[in-house]
């Protein structure tokens, strides 16, 4: 037998053997899941569809968006070869309904010899999302916009110029795609000033896409809500796939450590007050910051500097910040009457605080 034939027929036989295993090889394939959006208002139920080429098996497995497993429905037996169905109906291990958030699902199927899954967390999502048509419509107290494709969004307030961040309004919120409202009544997130009455003010948005096993439960909340007495065992879902660490990339980030910070601004006690309520301070004034408790552990993590705004402008900043902070205010170099301070936290992996104050300088 020549050589090159010999060759010829080794090769055959290694791809025939190659292709009758992959053609017999367990898969999950054409899957599928409505509705997309799930509102109790009109629906009961998620029906995930999928094909099964071998008989098998299967397990949906239903994760939130720290990746902790919260249902898990089984199939009872084994399953033909063939298109199948599992209903989820938005409720976790307990039965309980589940808060208005984004879950993923995953399937697995099994047999005496092989096990495949299904999950598009970490191949699908996570680029970029266009925000389109954001307008602020002070009239109705509306912030809108309009989404192309389910996503996590930020919307943030601030003033023009490089000026300080004033609110976060959504805090990476989990949204379908279409129009859509943020109810603000136009103040900063202290409550302290009316942005209303500024010509300067700048909205922006940042969005990052949802992987396309993404569920959304409604109805809509304005803040990020997540089941908090977990019970069972906590299994965290697997990442598949290794991502290169980058700053700023919120998709990359566990829920838990994603959003803003809640910053306060505390004056000293027993200070005078105008007839409006203002503070009245001179010389030398401690300008004290913290924050929220739940965020005093997350910030260990994150380096970040703190800035301090007064009227809207730059005046001081630390490179490093340690919390709680104190910055003393030499208020001989500020003209006498009214100021704003305004405070900002900037981290290094996109997270931002903002709380602001008035003062009334006296001499």
């Amino acid at each position: 037998m020549p050589k090159n034939n010999f060759f010829k027929k080794i090769s055959l036989f290694f791809f025939l053997c190659f292709f009758s295993l992959s053609v017999n090889a367990l898969s999950i394939q054409y899957v599928s899941h409505q509705p997309k959006y799930l509102d109790f208002k009109t629906h009961t139920k998620v029906v995930v569809s999928y094909t099964l080429d071998e008989p098998a098996n299967v397990e949906l497995k239903i994760y939130d968006d720290r990746e902790i497993l919260i249902n898990s429905i089984s199939s009872s037996g084994l399953q033909k070869k063939g298109l199948h169905t599992v209903i989820w109906k938005g409720d976790d291990f307990k039965g309980r309904r589940v808060p208005a958030e984004a879950y993923k699902y995953v399937l697995r199927a099994s047999n005496s010899s092989e096990q495949a899954e299904h999950d598009l967390s970490d191949f699908t999502g996570g680029q970029q999302s266009h925000v389109f048509q954001l307008e602020w419509d002070k009239k109705n107290k509306l912030i809108k916009f309009k989404l192309r494709k389910p996503s996590r969004i930020n919307v943030r307030v601030g003033l023009k110029n490089n000026g300080p961040l004033m609110n976060t309004l959504f805090d990476w919120l989990a949204r379908g795609h279409g129009a859509h409202e943020i109810n603000w009544d136009g103040f900063d997130s202290s409550g302290v000033f009316d942005l209303n009455k500024m010509d300067n003010i700048e909205i922006y948005a940042q969005a990052f896409a949802l992987s396309e096993n993404s569920i959304l439960v409604g109805p809509d909340e304005n803040e990020v809500k997540l089941i908090d007495d977990i019970s069972w065992k906590k299994e965290r879902r697997v990442r598949k796939k290794a991502v290169k660490p980058s700053m700023k990339d919120h998709s990359q980030q566990y829920i838990e450590n994603r959003g803003d910070f809640k910053v306060n601004v505390v004056l000293p006690k027993k200070l005078k007050q105008t007839s409006d309520g203002v503070a009245i301070v001179s010389d030398i004034v401690p300008i004290r910051f913290s924050l929220d408790a739940k965020d005093n552990q997350r910030i260990l993590n994150d380096r970040y500097e703190p800035i301090l705004f007064i009227d809207g402008k730059y005046f001081v900043e630390n490179e490093v910040g340690f919390f709680p902070m104190t910055w003393n205010l030499d208020t001989s170099l500020l003209s006498e009457g009214e100021h704003y301070l305004t405070i900002n936290l900037r981290g290094y992996n996109g997270h931002l605080g903002s709380a602001s104050a008035k003062i009334f300088v006296q001499r």
